[in-house]
């Protein structure tokens, strides 16, 4: 698990919007990334203590564009749930 900082997830933005991988949720929390080379990657999402943290199975050792990509999804479906729960 990595955490999620403003400054950790800046350059993986960066690299998915060149990449422009395609993203399908699983299930809350997890998503399918898929690159275009159409390789998929699992990624998944914790919130631990008010943090954020992200893991992916790719081979990457930091914040991945992997999950960079699905970050904006994963934090609109929060968003709808918690408006769901309130």
């Amino acid at each position: 698990m990595l955490e999620i900082t403003k400054e950790s997830i800046e350059k993986a933005t960066a690299k998915a919007r060149i990449e422009k991988p395609r993203v399908r949720v699983i299930e809350f929390r997890t998503y399918a990334v898929t690159n275009k080379n159409g390789v998929t990657y699992t990624v998944k999402f914790y919130k631990v203590n008010g943090r954020k943290f992200g893991e992916c199975d790719c081979v990457a050792t930091r914040i991945c564009y992997h999950i960079s990509s699905s970050l904006p999804i994963h934090l609109v479906l929060s968003e709808q749930m918690h408006r769901q729960t309130v």
